[in-house]
């Protein structure tokens, strides 16, 4: 371990932390942590010291998946008592746990909060990242053509710096995301083969993982699913993967478009038996939705109703648009009038959470 003699030098140990964490290598901020943990103990240091310790310990949480605790952390620290520095990462990490609780348009305020102290950042990753973050609410927020600019925002102050490659394909695969949704397909293909290009050549396997996802949810929503079913394929031999749930009820949902009813039954079944396994009740409703649509019939009604109104209650808006309007369709189809009107309205609704 390297000795650290002053605050200075600190903060360099600190900031290598940071980028370790940023680079997403748990094994290596693990040992960080620890070292920049044991020179805190072993010297007299300032609070502000012990207030970045926290700040990135919180944001590390994050890392390996304790949302909770990173939270924890937070609230133990006034964000007018930081330095300006500090008060950025504070508002940026607090956004963070919003977004993993997919609370999208608080995070967008705090990005806003994070963006007001961006005059103490010096290191234009931060800014770039600060875009990236904004873009990525956007897009979940269906607010396409703002996640667009700042994602344009991101991309033009990455591509400056040849280390940041591998963030400008993570900007490249969020755009493609983007243009499928406005029905930009071309240019969605293209971002998206940049995007694996880049993760190929670097042996990324998580970003190659999340690229081969959105290319088969491209063929999918562009309704060619044959051609999406081997990259969903190639996700799901990732179980630990955070996309797999997705991938699996995408590629389950394909093959019943495809009528290759026996093979999407055995993904379905799958797919029922993580969700029950990790209470994943989001992807638990959709699955079930599959089956009523394609299989059991009869159940279509007491199905969509049960789902719908889970998304609604949970604030999943866009799902609860999508599945309302697909119901709704088939209400009309079926001359279903009495539900009709409730479940049409529910599809138009622009409520964000």
């Amino acid at each position: 371990m390297s000795v650290v003699k002053s605050t200075e030098q600190l903060i360099t140990f600190m900031r290598n932390w940071h980028k370790t964490i940023k680079s997403r290598d748990r094994i290596k901020s693990a040992v960080l942590r620890e070292e920049v943990y044991a020179v805190l103990q072993a010297g007299d240091f300032l609070d502000d010291a012990w207030n970045g310790f926290l700040l990135l310990d919180a944001r590390y949480d994050l890392l390996m998946g304790n949302v909770e605790l990173a939270e924890e952390k937070l609230l133990r620290l006034q964000p007018d008592q930081l330095l300006d520095l500090q008060a950025f990462l504070y508002y940026c990490f607090t956004a963070l746990v919003r977004f993993h609780r997919k609370e999208y348009l608080a995070a967008v305020d705090l990005f806003e909060k994070a963006e007001s102290y961006m005059h103490a950042v010096e290191d234009e990753d931060e800014h770039a990242g600060l875009h990236y973050n904004k873009a990525l609410q956007f897009y979940y927020l269906d607010i396409n053509a703002l996640s667009i600019f700042h994602l344009e925002k991101a991309i033009a102050l990455y591509e400056q710096y040849p280390a940041y490659k591998l963030k400008v394909a993570n900007c490249k695969s969020l755009q493609g995301l983007n243009q499928i949704d406005v029905r930009e397909f071309e240019k969605a293909e293209t971002n998206l083969t940049d995007a694996l290009s880049i993760a190929g050549s670097a042996g990324q396997e998580d970003l190659a993982v999340v690229c081969h996802f959105n290319l088969g949810l491209m063929y999918h929503k562009q309704q060619t699913d044959a051609k999406g079913i081997p990259y969903l394929k190639q996700v799901i031999e990732h179980p630990d993967h955070p996309l797999y749930i997705q991938a699996l009820y995408t590629l389950t949902r394909s093959l019943y478009i495809l009528e290759r009813t026996e093979e999407a039954e055995r993904y379905y079944r799958t797919g029922i038996e993580v969700c029950e396994q990790k209470n994943n009740k989001e992807y638990y409703w959709q699955f079930t939705i599959l089956w009523s649509k394609y299989i059991d019939y009869d159940s279509m009604n007491d199905v969509y109703g049960a789902a719908i109104s889970y998304f609604k209650e949970h604030g999943l808006f866009h799902l609860m648009r999508i599945h309302a309007s697909d119901y709704s369709q088939h209400l009309w189809d079926t001359q279903q009038t009495d539900k009709f009107a409730y479940y049409h309205k529910l599809s138009l609704s622009n409520e964000f959470q």
